[in-house]
């Protein structure tokens, strides 16, 4: 295959490409863009002001009807009204903090932050550095314990028959297994940075297909997840057409040649925030690439009795029992409305409690809410499968 693309052409592909794929998102969960649902929205400040009423929809046909002019339209001044749009309406809500929502966001970003007659190369290497850090950093995000026990007790649930398990795909060696769980996270660290060679290029490429390609099918295959499919084929077809065919002189090039202000820039959103989260906590993890590391904070909120029949019926309902205790597990009442999971912030959950608590008598009492994390119960050595 020879694609011969400008640069130009391969900026405005992945633009499309990017667009495509959060409209898309958006039609699949049209309420997670709106603040009247069941699931409240959880604001990054408290002095932001939340659109309601028809002011909303207001908001959704905005951003969304931007967003479709702006594929066919390539203005500048559209890109940046999605930006701010997006920015905005995160701040608003911080479950649309979605790293497909995010990335995309910061595809668009490292194109409107030069000028309309700025060099073609410049605009395409800094959009480069978006695809660099989703690879790279999703790879080294990884290594992590809790990471090697999940993603080892699914691989022993649907490719393991130990145990005539009746949910096994293909069934291969617990030796293939465990080695695959641990070499994850390099291959796909070193995928991110074989995207930066010339004579590894092609081979980064072809991997990066597969990988998403079968997390295509088993997505279809288990039945839930739809809303990352269209985030998989963005990825796929911009892979292809930044990368195909593309030279360079030196892999340093994508970080420092021709460097100015805006690749400065995209290398604090792809460097520097994300080096500093894995090294000092700093900064949201799911905009670090945490994607699908099994270490972000997912809650259930168990409810004491004084609290529970207080509670909206929005909430009742997704009221579980465990071991006759009463409690909401985060995540499947923010995808009931929203059909993404719940964003997994410190600061978000301390939102919630709070918003809970205030249909309590005594918002103050003690013992009315406790929070569970439950990646840590699950990360623990014992479940691990054998």
């Amino acid at each position: 295959m020879n694609l011969r693309l400008t640069d130009e052409q391969r900026v405005n592909w992945v633009r499309i490409a990017a667009i495509a794929a959060t409209l898309i998102v958006m039609l699949y969960a049209p309420k997670l863009w709106i603040t009247t649902k069941e699931f409240p929205v959880i604001p990054l400040f408290d002095w932001i002001p939340i659109p309601t009423g028809v002011y909303e929809y207001i908001f959704w046909g905005l951003f969304f009807g931007t967003q479709f002019l702006y594929i066919f339209l390539n203005k500048r001044w559209l890109g940046w009204t999605v930006v701010l749009l997006y920015l905005y309406l995160s701040f608003v809500d911080q479950n649309r903090l979605q790293p497909y929502f995010y990335q995309s966001a910061l595809t668009i970003l490292a194109i409107v932050i030069f000028p309309k007659k700025a060099d073609a190369k410049k605009v395409l290497y800094a959009v480069i550095l978006v695809f660099f850090a989703t690879y790279f950093w999703s790879g080294i995000q990884k290594l992590n314990d809790a990471f090697y026990i999940q993603w080892l007790s699914a691989l022993n649930k649907h490719f393991s028959c130990v145990g005539s398990s009746s949910d096994a795909l293909i069934c291969l060696p617990q030796w293939f297994l465990k080695i695959f769980t641990y070499a994850v996270p390099w291959l796909e660290a070193s995928m991110g940075a074989l995207l930066l060679f010339n004579k590894t290029r092609k081979f980064a490429i072809g991997f990066i297909l597969g990988m998403h390609a079968i997390i295509v099918f088993l997505l279809f295959y288990l039945g839930y997840g739809y809303n990352v499919v269209p985030w998989n084929i963005q990825n796929m077809i911009s892979v292809v057409v930044l990368f195909w065919g593309l030279r360079t002189v030196r892999s340093s090039d994508f970080f420092i040649s021709m460097f100015d202000k805006q690749r400065a820039l995209m290398l604090v959103f792809t460097v520097v925030l994300p080096l500093g989260n894995n090294l000092f906590g700093i900064y949201d993890n799911l905009l670090s690439f945490h994607f699908f590391t099994a270490d972000l904070h997912y809650y259930n909120v168990f409810i004491h009795e004084d609290l529970r029949e207080r509670l909206p019926e929005n909430a009742k309902k997704y009221i579980r029992y465990e071991n006759g205790e009463a409690y909401i597990q985060m995540n499947e009442w923010a995808q009931g409305d929203n059909k993404v999971l719940f964003y997994p912030e410190e600061r978000a959950i301390k939102f919630m409690e709070s918003y809970l608590r205030s249909f309590a008598a005594d918002p103050s009492q003690e013992n009315l809410l406790r929070l569970v994390d439950y990646n840590k119960i699950k990360n623990t050595p014992h479940t691990n499968s054998n």
